[in-house]
């Protein structure tokens, strides 16, 4: 810029006064912000957001971890009864003393002159 044109320019120039104290707080409520400071509280946010994401699934992994194992004692458990029922039915249905012992429980007793039934083979 030339100097007349700098002398008698349009544009008018913010003159601060010294002693003007509403320009002194102006000047303090501008603060500038450094560049990395939104991309900072960005980054910061996304990684929080993934941290509570893969802290929930992993909670979440960790309950069904422990729910799997107790259908799995469950299941054992039922196997075990399951057995031991499979073998009590052999029994009553082709040992006469385990049907003997069955039956006095239910209080019936054997009638007086009868003999005990051999199993056919």
């Amino acid at each position: 810029m030339s100097r007349a044109d700098a002398t008698y320019s349009t544009r008018q120039r913010s003159r601060i006064r010294r002693n003007d104290p509403t320009a002194v707080r102006a000047k303090v409520r501008k603060r500038i912000v450094p560049r990395w400071v939104p991309i900072l509280a960005a980054c910061s946010l996304v990684v929080m957001i993934i941290v509570t994401i893969n802290f929930r699934a992993f909670s979440e992994l960790k309950q069904e971890e422990q729910h799997n194992i107790d259908l799995n004692n469950q299941v054992q458990e039922m196997t075990t009864e399951n057995l031991t029922l499979q073998e009590e039915i052999h029994y009553l249905k082709n040992d006469s003393g385990t049907i003997e012992r069955e039956a006095k429980k239910f209080g019936l007793t054997r009638p007086k002159g009868a003999k005990s039934p051999v199993p056919a083979k």
